[in-house]
């Protein structure tokens, strides 16, 4: 058999090279080792070594290495139901995989299709193969006694928080699968997706299943586990996002044992072809900043739109307006619950949209013509990172061990995926697909979806927000390990990564502005922990909810369009549901009206409640055809 190589994955290269090679031989660009698992029983049919479809090696029993990741895979003409959960839960693929490509049945009439799942980066060795070769990931199980009480609660909250979404598309009971649930450092990520039985999966399962772990838990949560795993199966906490309000003071509490340190620093280059730089970035660029735990730091990266005297005043007024309103944010001497804390970062947006789409309307600006930014987001408090961003500059979240996207751009391509119509790696070969739905500035503020997310954070770690100058062509991926990890290990300073990340965009990419910004979360695990108590205060009795749950960590809010729908300089309005609390009398009027219903009428109301989950303040229209003929929001290729 002929010596298996691999392609480079840069698109002015493709080079074969030995697949023992860390980059490339000709572009000396960083080789990606893409290992995909798949499912299908047809897969078993190949024996390990095997090239398959010219371009597949498969090294495990149901691990294949792509051998050629800079080519678009196969997609099929239809997506088939069974693999439309893994399309329609994109916005979160940092714990879910997403479908990669797949071999088609060797005969119609019988189901053999093979489906390869690809996860983000995966650990592995210096010499490019799976850490843990077979296994793929370690079992949550097999790392669940030697985690710190910190990460040991993160992890249930991240399980909490895909409760409800996976709820929504059927197959949450991939929660309560042991042999699914897999560790990829701080993440939790499932193996693959397991569709519901036809009863009802119920969270009180989920109480049963921690409950088992609560002997291997460390000590100083396993009085806190025990009451709240009782609680759970008596049904005393009924919903998820209960169960995250707990989980958050539970995280609120504990960590307060553990110290905080964040170093900023911010990097903008015109580019080598570009006449003037349209970004913008806070901190000021070429400054590191220092701060402590009890200091809040807002970190921007603004990629403007519009051209010469358009792009660059829309970022600089957006950086201007977001410092000035999230001053408002960032008061710590009664931190704001999560939830009403997203609600404010969410508003100082709207605000900062607004104020750029008025300056539109003064100058008369119509269509093409308003200028526009985009604009990623992080604030930093304590054990929590706040994300948030609009348009397709993005955040990537690096470990020692994997480089993570946490952003999901807001462009046609990834619409067609959540919308189950294509598969991500061939929605964005096409025409058009980095065309954005929205920005900031390009109309009213009621038309915008900020896409804001939450981060607990209990190992050292490095957000990356960058603009697209950057983040093209998968240079990310390609160079995270080699330029980013040392400062992770002590092996150069945050200045030099941040320079070096200018350098490799204008050398490698070179056609845009390019500005980053990172940031160093550093975590002090204290040598003991006081015992977690389920006391009153953490009580779910005691806590306090929101009428409006907490927006979605991970999911893109951006209304998915039906299809006489078109993307114009218009968004679809989104109705907002207030989180004042409700007055006495409207409480007892809305009791009055539910207990008036008839069986028929309650029927209806709850059907429609379990339809709009609390994820999705506008929920996707999964019935539609895409259109051919949909107008972008605009073009970013000006």
């Amino acid at each position: 058999m002929s010596e298996t190589t691999i392609q480079c994955a840069n698109p002015g290269c493709q080079a074969i090279n030995s697949i023992d090679r860390h980059e490339c031989e000709q572009c000396q660009t960083p080789l990606i080792k893409r290992y995909l698992w798949s499912i299908g029983d047809w897969i078993k049919a190949y024996r390990v070594g095997e090239l398959l479809e010219e371009r597949y090696l498969l090294k495990y029993p149901r691990i294949l290495l792509d051998t050629k990741p800079g080519l678009t895979p196969n997609t099929p003409d239809e997506m088939p139901g069974e693999v439309q959960p893994y399309l329609k839960l994109f916005p979160y693929r940092v714990h879910i995989p997403q479908i990669y490509s797949y071999f088609p049945s060797p005969e119609e009439a019988i189901k053999l299709d093979v489906w390869l799942l690809e996860y983000g980066s995966l650990p592995l060795t210096q010499n490019g193969e799976l850490r843990y070769g077979e296994a793929f990931l370690p079992a949550l199980t097999d790392r669940w006694g030697s985690a710190n009480p910190l990460r040991q609660l993160h992890w249930l909250w991240q399980m909490a928080k895909l409760w409800q979404p996976l709820q929504s598309k059927g197959v949450v009971s991939s929660l309560l699968d042991p042999s699914l649930l897999k560790i990829n450092g701080e993440l939790v990520q499932i193996l693959e997706l397991k569709l519901d039985p036809n009863q009802a999966v119920m969270l009180k399962q989920v109480g049963k299943l921690w409950s088992s772990w609560i002997e291997t838990a460390s000590s100083s949560l396993r009085s806190f586990l025990t009451e709240l795993c009782q609680r759970l199966e008596q049904g005393k906490i009924n919903n998820a996002q209960s169960l995250i309000e707990v989980l958050d003071k539970a995280l609120e509490e504990c960590s307060q044992s553990y110290q905080y340190r964040y170093e900023i620093f911010t990097a903008t280059d015109q580019g080598p072809s570009r006449e003037h730089n349209e970004d913008a970035c806070y901190p000021p660029e070429n400054e590191r900043i220092d701060t402590q735990t009890a200091q809040p730091a807002l970190t921007i990266v603004c990629d403007g739109i519009g051209g010469q005297e358009g792009g660059e005043i829309a970022s600089a007024l957006a950086i201007e307006t977001l410092v000035e309103e999230f001053s408002k944010v960032m008061v710590t001497a009664s931190p704001k619950p999560p939830s009403l804390q997203m609600e404010a970062i969410e508003q100082a947006i709207r605000v900062t949209n607004n104020r750029i789409s008025q300056r539109n309307d003064r100058e008369n600006r119509q269509e093409r013509q308003r200028m526009g930014t985009t604009a990623v987001i992080g604030l930093s408090r304590h054990h929590e990172m706040y994300l948030a961003h609009v348009g397709d500059s993005r955040i990537y979240w690096i470990t020692p061990d994997s480089c993570h996207q946490v952003t999901v751009d807001d462009d046609l391509a990834s619409r067609e995926v959540r919308l189950g119509y294509l598969l991500y790696r061939n929605a964005v070969d096409y025409p058009n697909a980095g065309a954005l739905v929205q920005a900031l500035g390009m109309s009213d503020g009621k038309a915008l979806h900020p896409n804001i997310q939450r981060w607990i954070l209990a190992e050292d770690c490095i957000f990356l927000l960058c603009s697209d100058g950057l983040s093209d062509y998968d240079r990310v991926d390609q160079y995270w390990q080699t330029e980013i990890t040392p400062l992770l290990q002590q092996e150069t300073e945050i200045e030099a990564v941040g320079k070096r990340l200018i350098e490799i965009a204008n050398e490698k990419n070179g056609h845009d502005n390019v500005t980053i910004a990172l940031i160093y979360c550093k975590v002090s695990v204290p040598d003991t922990i006081t015992p977690l108590v389920f006391t009153d205060a953490l009580s779910i009795e005691e806590t306090t909810l929101s009428n409006s749950p907490e927006l979605d960590p991970l999911a893109t809010l951006v209304p998915e369009e039906d299809e006489n729908t078109e993307i114009q300089q218009e968004l679809p309005k989104q109705s907002h549901v207030s989180a004042k609390s409700k007055s006495p009398i409207a409480i007892l009027l809305g009791i009055l009206l539910l207990v008036g219903l008839s069986g028929f009428g309650l029927w209806q109301f709850l059907k429609a409640s379990d339809s709009n989950p609390p994820d999705e303040i506008n929920p996707p229209t999964e019935d539609v055809n895409p259109s051919a003929t949909e107008t972008p929001l605009l073009d970013t290729e000006n």
